[in-house]
């Protein structure tokens, strides 16, 4: 497994996470009731970091679903339209900046995704695609 840090922003987190992963689902049970003990046992501001890093954590995660949810919900349809046009017309990019932000490529290092900002503009180009693909249609119908 690569580095899980983004999602285990602490080391806490990435040693629970080391031992939950091996262990039975009757351990498992229990680690989750120590655990759990533990967070109520925390000072307020350990609790706030927890929370916080935990925030952090699922953010993460919840980014990087939406990019694979949008690359695969594009699936045929990336052919059947100019990536290329909407990259430059509706964000003023090259069409291998949209194409790494779409398949989650490494840039930099890590990988590339959209802003939440960037992740509704490429929505509204579709719907705003779609809009005037269904107005040529209806004129030659």
């Amino acid at each position: 497994m690569g580095d899980l840090s983004k999602f285990l922003p602490t080391q806490d987190m990435m040693s629970d996470f080391e031992k939950f992963k091996n262990m039975s689902p009757e351990e498992r049970v229990v680690f989750q009731e120590e655990r759990a003990r533990k967070v109520d046992a925390m000072s307020s501001e350990e609790r706030t970091s927890f929370v916080n890093a935990t925030y952090k954590g699922l953010k993460t995660i919840k980014d990087e679903l939406q990019d694979v949810k949008l690359a695969l919900e594009l699936g045929d349809v990336a052919s059947a339209i100019s990536l290329s046009y909407i990259a430059k017309v509706y964000f003023g990019k090259s069409k291998n900046w949209l194409y790494q932000r779409i398949n989650g490529n490494i840039v930099n290092g890590k990988p590339a995704q959209f802003t939440e900002e960037e992740r509704k503009r490429f929505v509204e180009a579709l719907r705003d695609l779609s809009r005037r693909i269904n107005e040529t249609a209806l004129k030659f119908a």
